[in-house]
């Protein structure tokens, strides 16, 4: 992964990927994983006052919640399509477009820095914690949350295993940290950068939602489903909807999935 071609590729394709889902996002998966703010306040010791960054801040929903929580809260994403969201939804948090591998900031800027399922989408993530330990404050913590197991992310299953059934996608890239839980592969990347006292665990959280569309929708934009025949899209959705039944009850859905909350000081 650090074969600058593949840098490109990932890092193109993650930019496009999420810039397409910049409307929708607060609609659809922010539902899900606005479930780890807490954790990651927790983990960051993140309180009133606390000048807080995250890194990857989408369409802004979780910087909103850590400045509703007392703190002073500064966004970055290489989006400007999220960016542009995220300063109109919340006009009075500071939101910039940067690459997390070359954060505006000076050393020591922050007393926490927080990264909410982008740290497995990183090209290089070994850059951004070095970037991090640069630009946090000396003794404070980073905390990160990505998903757990794949085979334990229960609509993402729902939603692929539809895909794989009527249509063969290429391989997408993905950071090289997509899917990986294991302590002997963060430890030495985040130890490598300045940060030690590594803490790695597992949480459940759930994706809740009234119906079904909202997930679909997300789901939707996020694979690029609309740029397929209309036939295909049709037993896709079909598809997904037979595998969803499983945590539908009484109309609403719950999908369970696995969580890793990290951090470091």
């Amino acid at each position: 992964m650090n074969d600058a071609t593949n840098v490109d590729v990932v890092t193109e394709y993650e930019r496009e990927t999420w810039s397409r889902c910049a409307e929708s996002y607060i609609d659809t998966f922010a539902t899900l994983t606005g479930e780890t703010v807490p954790l990651l306040m927790k983990a960051a010791n993140v309180g009133r006052g606390t000048k807080v960054l995250e890194i990857g801040s989408g369409p802004g929903q979780v910087a909103h919640a850590l400045a509703a929580c007392g703190a002073v809260a500064t966004g970055v994403d290489f989006s400007s399509q999220m960016v542009s969201v995220a300063q109109q939804m919340y006009p009075d948090i500071t939101f910039q477009e940067a690459n997390a591998e070359q954060l505006p900031f000076e050393d020591g800027t922050f007393d926490a820095v927080v990264s909410n399922f982008a740290v497995h989408h990183f090209a290089r993530p070994e850059v951004v914690f070095g970037e991090i330990s640069r630009v946090l404050m000396s003794g404070r913590r980073f905390a990160f949350a990505v998903w757990g197991a794949p085979e334990a992310q229960s609509s993402i299953g729902a939603f692929f295993g539809a895909v794989q059934a009527h249509y063969t996608l290429d391989e997408l890239p993905h950071g090289p940290l997509f899917g990986v839980t294991e302590r002997s592969v963060y430890e030495p990347m985040l130890t490598a950068a300045g940060l030690t006292d590594c803490q790695l665990s597992t949480h459940g959280v759930v994706w809740r939602s009234e119906g079904l569309e909202p997930i679909l929708r997300g789901f939707w934009e996020w694979g690029n489903i609309a740029a397929l025949p209309q036939d295909v899209q049709g037993r896709i959705e079909a598809t997904t909807r037979e595998n969803a039944e499983a945590y539908e009850q009484d109309g609403r859905f719950a999908f369970p999935h696995s969580i890793l909350l990290g951090s470091a000081v």
